[in-house]
């Protein structure tokens, strides 16, 4: 009850009072004045009927009765104006109270607007939003809740009032207890009184009556993300349901500001992945991976197991060319070395994984699937020793530079790809011996060179000159490895890569193109398997 309409409780009590009072008065008045008039006419002294008052006492006390009964008339009426005064004076009392209300509500809703928009943090804006919800429903607590979606609990994000201290730790279950049967169902709860256990299974038993509650939704597109709740403690009145649908408004001010807060979040994330992804992959790889890692709910589990091609770059001289020259030339060489390389790998499809030094290091296959990573990757290693001369000539005045090559490795095999690293800083990188494999072979190769295993040369469709070298061990890689070294002469007919693997002949043309496909590709493993018998050691 409001306290208006506990104050008309009063005053009908004190009305009703005052009435018993009056209508009293009245009775003894009647009485007294009856009394005087039946004195008049009887008298009893010495046995005669004398009458004891004269003609003028006779008429005054007529008069009297008369005014009595005048008197009487009057208190009646005027405590009826009275009434109807007091009556009038609580209506517009209630009025006025109710547009006190509405100015606390409009000055809430004020606030709690005005902060859906600011660049605060989310913590921030729900408390001022519990604050503002306590004071405009003059309640005794008031709380956030919000649902983690991997665990199914709700949390309290803010919270005051009486108790607040404890909510502030509360995990409730979704579906258990009132906020959580709320979640659960979608749909706001008016309490009066203490919640039944058996309707809201899990809930606790406090050490203070609840009076009564009001517990909403938070939703964001028509799905609950959290719950409000505001409760009176030990009070006499109680929520109705115009409060019910009030602090849905607050509800659904506050799902905006939580919606608002989420989206900057991802698009501050956004930003960030962007321009991290943007320094080592081409644009259409960091489109995807900006999709795969909005689709997952954890940057660090967008991992998978495929086979890639590894590539790994070292210029060779680099060391003995930083003890003769000034470090400001060095960084220039650097910056175009690495403007170079970073653009022929883009333009395979290809993504650099990092730079370390003078070393590059880059993968093709994800994560945007490749028509064939090998021959993505020998064409972009071919054309780093192109670009790598091209770069000399560029630097031709400076000696220093003469000196210089670039020894590349390149392995194709099964690694993992994803996210490594913790939560504020990993990377999108490759993990696996084939990794470790291509680095050996960069080490082994000697300046503008191109070295690569036999099973690189085997995933390749279309032809390419190499010659066996021998079959070496390497540190850390369990079985001898056949190492190939790629011709530069070698001409490797162009075409777009970056699409799935497919044959020219799938989905169209003729039975001739598909033969003459199979003739090729005879004809070109038939040219591999003569060089690799002519080139290889005997035993």
């Amino acid at each position: 009850m409001s306290k208006v309409e506990i104050e008309a409780g009063r005053i009908d009590k004190i009305e009703k009072r005052l009435w018993q009072l009056i209508l009293l008065a009245i009775a003894i008045i009647l009485l007294l004045t009856l009394t005087l008039l039946a004195l008049q006419f009887l008298g009893f002294l010495d046995n005669t009927q004398s009458i004891i008052f004269s003609d003028h006492a006779y008429k005054y006390s007529v008069s009297l009765a008369i005014l009595v009964l005048l008197f009487c008339s009057y208190m009646i009426t005027q405590q009826r104006k009275l009434s109807h005064i007091t009556r009038a004076f609580l209506k517009e009392k209630e009025t006025a109270y109710g547009l006190s209300q509405n100015v606390t509500t409009l000055r809430a809703l004020l606030e709690v607007s005005s902060v859906i928009n600011s660049q605060q943090r989310l913590s921030d804006i729900l408390n001022i939003i519990a604050q503002e919800i306590l004071v405009c429903f003059k309640a005794d607590q008031s709380s956030i809740m919000l649902l983690d979606p991997h665990s199914k609990l709700l949390k309290t994000e803010a919270a005051f009032g009486k108790g607040s201290e404890f909510a502030k730790d509360a995990l409730v279950p979704m579906g258990e207890s009132v906020a959580g049967w709320v979640v659960k169902n979608d749909k706001p709860l008016l309490l009066n009184g203490q919640a039944d256990a058996a309707e809201f299974p899990g809930t606790q038993e406090k050490n203070r009556r609840i009076s009564s509650a009001m517990c909403v939704p938070l939703k964001i597109n028509n799905k609950s993300i959290g719950v409000l709740n505001v409760n009176l403690v030990n009070r006499d009145r109680t929520f109705s349901e115009t409060h019910l649908k009030l602090i849905g408004i607050f509800a659904n001010n506050a799902s905006v500001a939580i919606s608002n807060s989420m989206l900057s979040k991802e698009k501050t994330e956004r930003v960030r992945l962007q321009t991290m992804f943007e320094q080592f992959h081409s644009p259409q790889v960091v489109e995807e991976l900006i999709k795969q890692t909005d689709n997952w709910d954890r940057p660090n589990r967008m991992r998978e197991k495929l086979e890639m091609t590894i590539l790994f770059a070292d210029i060779r001289g680099f060391s003995s060319m930083m003890n003769v020259l000034r470090l400001e030339e060095i960084m220039n060489f650097l910056d175009e070395y690495y403007s170079a390389m970073t653009k022929t790998v883009f333009n395979n499809q290809g993504s650099i994984d990092k730079f370390i030094g003078d070393e590059v290091m880059a993968f093709f296959g994800a994560p945007i699937a490749l028509r064939n990573s090998s021959e993505s990757g020998v064409k972009t290693a071919m054309e780093m020793v192109n670009a790598f001369q091209g770069l000399k000539d560029k630097f031709a005045g400076v000696s220093s530079f003469e000196n210089l090559g670039i020894g590349i490795g390149v392995s194709t095999g099964e690694v993992f790809i994803g996210n490594v690293g913790s939560r504020r800083r990993y990377d999108y990188t490759v993990i696996g011996s084939a990794v470790n494999l291509a680095r050996r072979l960069c080490s082994f190769a000697e300046p503008d060179q191109i070295v690569t295993t036999e099973r690189t040369i085997d995933k390749m469709d279309r032809k390419v000159s190499s010659e066996f070298v021998k079959n070496l061990s390497f540190k850390g890689i369990l079985d001898p490895v056949n190492v190939h070294k790629i011709s530069l002469g070698s001409e490797m007919s162009k075409m777009t890569l970056g699409f799935p693997r497919r044959l020219p002949f799938q989905n169209h043309g003729s039975g001739e193109e598909l033969e003459n496909w199979n003739k090729g590709t005879r004809l070109h493993k038939s040219e591999d398997r003569s060089l690799e018998l002519a080139t290889k050691p005997k035993g």
